[in-house]
């Protein structure tokens, strides 16, 4: 069976950390071990965690406090020192179908492990108790171009090997949005390999502060227009990508990278993000998010 490293990101997850914990360990047909950062949890969280460290179920440190993206960029930079075939990230509250990593697995497996290797899913929306909301299956019809400019890729649902691991530990970037959105970027612009599966493998847990806005509600809705307008610094971003890896980029993605570094001050540039024919979200609220940022210089 193939051997999987689940690296989680822990701060006061007292009341869904252990239903998570076990949705993981009883994930069929693979090896699994999990390494957790708590980021100074005040509750119950520790004791959670040594009771799991204690059968040998887990291992956990602790540091500084840090932000998510920060916090997981030093997971993987712990997950170089361990023995696995892949990598997954996870959250500490949600509910993996029994079979998440296994169907992951399966897909990567069919690639060379030389080259970096990139699954990620769809996910039930449920509320705390698991009632079901809403399921976000991803848009089948955008091109990696499109997620490369703006990402779909939650944390939670993906798995990598270990050559998109080096990749990504072999720059340390001052700005990364999050972790999820930086590896993707890497993955597809040093030529590695992305499976989207638009199927869900997980229940992905809403409530209180981590409601994200993929719900079918007007405030969901709104609050991913919101995050879209003014938290995705896109520019920001790929400065970064363009920084640690123009070197090892694909043409067609380094090209890419250049438009948009240049979009602000070039017609031309402006043009070419703005074709739908180059970008497209096939979705008309987010294409229209899209285009006020390209149109507003605000990438």
């Amino acid at each position: 069976m193939k051997k999987i490293l689940v690296i989680m990101a822990t701060y006061n997850g007292e009341k869904y950390l252990e239903e998570q914990l076990n949705s993981i360990l009883q994930q069929k047909n693979v090896c699994v071990d999990i390494l957790v950062r708590d980021d100074g949890s005040s509750d119950s969280t520790v004791t959670i965690l040594n009771r799991y460290r204690e059968n040998g179920k887990l291992e956990w440190y602790t540091g500084e406090h840090l932000n998510v993206a920060n916090g997981f960029f030093d997971l993987m930079l712990k997950a170089k020192q361990k023995e696995s075939d892949y990598i997954a990230f996870s959250d500490q509250d949600d509910v993996w179908d029994i079979d998440k990593l296994t169907v992951a697995v399966d897909k990567l497996d069919k690639f060379d492990q030389n080259v970096p290797n990139l699954y990620y899913c769809g996910q039930n929306l449920v509320d705390e108790e698991l009632h079901p909301i809403a399921v976000h299956e991803l848009n089948k019809n955008r091109t990696l171009k499109t997620r490369f400019i703006m990402s779909d890729f939650a944390g939670c649902t993906g798995v990598f090997n270990r050559a998109l691991l080096d990749a990504v530990t072999s720059y340390k970037p001052n700005y990364m949005l999050m972790h999820d959105t930086w590896i993707l970027k890497i993955c597809i612009a040093v030529g590695g390999n992305v499976v989207v599966d638009s199927h869900a493998h997980m229940q992905y847990r809403q409530h209180g502060g981590n409601t994200v806005g993929l719900g079918r509600s007007i405030p969901a809705y709104m609050k991913q227009v919101k995050q879209y307008l003014t938290e995705y610094k896109i520019e920001k971003q790929l400065r970064e990508l363009y920084n640690g890896y123009s070197e090892k980029m694909l043409p067609d993605y380094k090209q890419l990278t250049e438009i948009v570094l240049g979009y602000r001050t070039s017609i031309k540039n402006k043009m070419f993000l703005l074709n739908k024919e180059n970008i497209n979200f096939f979705n008309k609220g987010l294409n229209l998010t899209y285009s006020i940022k390209v149109l507003f210089n605000r990438l």
